[in-house]
This record gives structure tokens, sequence and C-alpha cells, in this order.
């Protein structure tokens, strides 16, 4: 692994059609650099759900689904009936082979992806909100501003200050501890970001 920072603004995520032609996503970050969506190692997007309909089906692949606009989102297991409310911040944890449907409760949503294949990937997202010192650790860090704006405080021989606007990306990948802390101020009230964690089994 080499350490980078990478700064990738709201500008260059394209929008694309799910895999099963229900909706659109924006990918924001992939690993191998070069690889598509058959052999990625882990891969992270941002989806616009537009109309309810089932999920794509992925092989092999988990998956962390998180709500950052719009909702509640009604989720139904269709092999099993099993419902689930998904609130805006809430995630929910699933194999890609699961059969699940979607349905809309109070119009248009966005929500956020993390697909990891199995046995290969590990990792986990939260939403943060408010000025925080933000430990980092060996691997990759992906900040994504959903709202709002924020500003990272990156060390002068990384980059310096760093801000987001709302749909920008910092990611950060590391193979140390750092000394420092990840310092992340809002710049405004309604300032929001998922925080992505991605490591690599041995």
């Amino acid at each position: 692994m080499q350490d980078a920072i990478r700064f990738i603004p709201a500008a260059e995520l394209r929008p694309a059609p799910w895999k099963n032609g229900g909706g659109t996503t924006r990918q924001i970050a992939i690993f191998p650099d070069d690889a598509g969506p058959d052999d990625f190692i882990w891969r992270i997007s941002a989806a616009d759900v537009a109309s309810d309909g089932p999920f794509s089906h992925w092989e092999d692949i988990d998956r962390i689904l998180i709500l950052t606009e719009g909702g509640p989102l009604r989720l139904t297991r269709t092999d099993t009936g099993q419902e689930t409310l998904l609130g805006t911040g809430a995630r929910l944890y699933f194999a890609g082979e699961t059969p699940y449907t979607a349905a809309l409760t109070a119009g248009p949503a966005k929500d956020f992806n993390l697909m990891l294949r199995r046995k290969q990937a590990h990792g986990c997202i939260d939403m943060r909100n408010g000025a925080q010192q933000l430990p980092l650790r060996p691997g990759e860090t992906i900040l994504h501003c959903v709202q709002g704006r924020f500003q990272a405080d990156l060390p002068v021989r990384l980059g310096g200050p760093c801000t987001l606007d709302t749909g920008d990306t910092l990611r950060i990948t590391l193979d140390y501890v750092p000394f420092f802390k990840l310092a992340l101020t809002p710049l405004t009230p309604d300032a929001r970001l998922v925080d992505t964690r991605v490591n690599l089994y041995p």
C-alpha cells in the first residue's frame, strides 16, 4: 500500500445506471483502481433512489448501506418477508445475494453504499457531524460530505486544510498509525459526512 491523499470533487462523480437498471449511482472509489463491477475487491458509491424496486444481486459481496437523505426507506427481504424501516443515518448490513426490495415512504431518498468482496476486505461506515478529532489508522479512510461543508485539517506535509462541500470526498490511504488526529470542523450548521474505513484481509 502506498500512502496517498486524494481529493475527489463532486463534479467528477458521473451518474451511471444501477446493475439492475432500476436507478442511478455515482461511484466514489474502487479498489483496485482499474477494477470493474465484476472484479473489484471493494467499492464505494452514492445512489439516488427515485422509485420503488428491487436491489441488484451481488454474488460474494457483503454490503453496508446507510440512508443519507430522505426516507424512511422500507426494505423487504423477499425470501422471508422481513421488513426493515431505514431512517436517515441508519445502516443496514447484508449479503449482496439477499433479495431485497425498497419502497419509498416519503418521496425520493439518497443512500451511500460500501461493497466488500467476501473474505478479501472488511470495513465499516459512520455518519459524522459536529466538530471532532478523528482518529486515523492504517488502510483506507474515505470521508464523503453528504450535506453542507466541512474543513478537514491535514498536516501541511499531507496537503494542509481541505474543504469538503456537498458531494466532495477526501480519500486517505495510510500504511501506518499517524501521530495526529484529523480535526473535522463543520462550516455550516447542517454539515454531515460519511466516514468509511476499509482494510484488506491478509
